[in-house]
């Protein structure tokens, strides 16, 4: 099978090709891509920023979306050929000690497994390092990775559930656990971000503070839930959110944009016994520095998510459900739909902070 692809062909340079892939394998459909959302995980992976895997190219990104299945591999049982569905950055291994311990939230693996892709031209294989490849027409798709959407969201809303959504909401109902009531700030509000800010308005959090550098993004935030905005830019953002909160501080910070500084700021945040949860991806040999006696005085405690601590199989019907009873706001969260053509305006949207959420569809 044939289709067209937006390759990562060097860091900065985007190139639309043709990909060639067999019939699915056990365990895999072929999904043809409706939208697919730009991920700043997508852009730090091109560059060789994500991790300390040397980055191989041509690769192949996209690792959240939504399509239309149009052929079914054995031992696919749950959807079918025409089914709307979403895809999920999460898929538990079932093997690892955390699976074995019944707790696949916390896998210690959970990805999808990566498809067998080679360049039409040369048959040169092309790397998936995230698993999905959804800058493609057509791809196949690891099926743990892929569930039906209802036919009232769109396809660009559903495409964000995957990755944004999923893992915004999900370090506030699974990884942090906040409670009615209480206090939280979130520090980064793009995508995940504005998903965390929607996240703790849906646990009925007294107070939820959003800290953006952009004005724009602060307004977004208070449309979507935010209660208060504070521009870190102008202003100390952890001064401003303790004088919010009487002093106190917040019972919950969530730090989502993977930077030492902004991670000190949600330390400094925290009232006793606060909680922060480090969402934003920090690049290897990051620093950030604090006080382990005001920690410990404090009683704090640092968490960790990975995308939302996320399975596909059930957040993606309640999101649903959330969607469609109007408590989840996922359409005002894509600002920008682009061709696949000209996918790599998605990462330049990135680089200016232009777009909540850019979405790439087909030409």
């Amino acid at each position: 099978m044939h289709s067209r692809a937006a390759l990562v062909a060097e860091p900065g340079r985007v190139e639309i090709t043709r990909i060639t892939f067999g019939s699915p394998r056990e365990g895999e459909v072929i999904l043809r891509m409706e939208a697919a959302g730009v991920c700043r995980t997508d852009y730090k992976v091109s560059k060789g920023l994500q991790s300390g895997r040397k980055p191989r190219y041509p690769m192949l990104l996209g690792h959240e979306g939504a399509g239309v299945v149009e052929e079914v591999g054995s031992g696919v049982t749950h959807i079918g050929e025409g089914d709307r569905v979403a895809v999920g950055c999460r898929v538990p291994c079932g093997s690892c000690p955390m699976c074995h311990r019944n707790d696949p939230r916390r896998c210690n693996s959970s990805g999808a497994r990566p498809p067998a892709v080679s360049l039409d031209s040369d048959g040169t294989a092309v790397d998936v390092p995230m698993g999905l490849g959804m800058y493609a027409e057509r791809i196949p798709v690891d099926a743990g990775a892929v569930f039906r959407v209802s036919d009232a969201m769109p396809m660009t809303s559903a495409s964000l559930l995957g990755c944004a959504v999923m893992t915004g909401t999900g370090a506030v109902f699974h990884t942090a656990r906040v409670w009615p009531g209480a206090t939280a700030a979130v520090i980064g509000c793009g995508g995940i971000g504005l998903s965390t800010v929607q996240g703790a308005s849906l646990a009925n959090a007294s107070m939820v503070i959003a800290v953006d550098i952009s004005d724009r993004k602060l307004e977004w935030a208070l449309s979507m839930g935010a209660t208060h905005a504070v521009n870190s830019a102008d202003e100390d953002a952890v001064a401003k959110v303790r004088a919010l909160t009487g002093g106190e501080g917040v019972d919950f910070s969530f730090e989502a944009v993977g930077l030492g500084a902004t991670l000190e700021q949600a330390i400094g945040m925290l009232s006793y016994g606060g909680v922060v949860t480090m969402i934003g991806v920090p690049p290897p040999g990051l620093r950030a520095e604090f006080e382990p006696s005001a920690f410990f005085r404090n009683t704090s405690t640092l968490m960790t998510t990975h995308g939302g601590e996320g399975i596909p199989a059930q957040d993606f019907p309640v999101l649903d459900s959330l969607y469609r009873s109007g408590r989840l706001n996922l359409d005002d969260m894509v600002t920008h739909t682009i061709p696949l053509s000209e996918m790599e305006k998605g990462f330049e949207n990135l680089e200016t902070g232009s777009a909540l959420r850019t979405v790439v569809v087909p030409d």
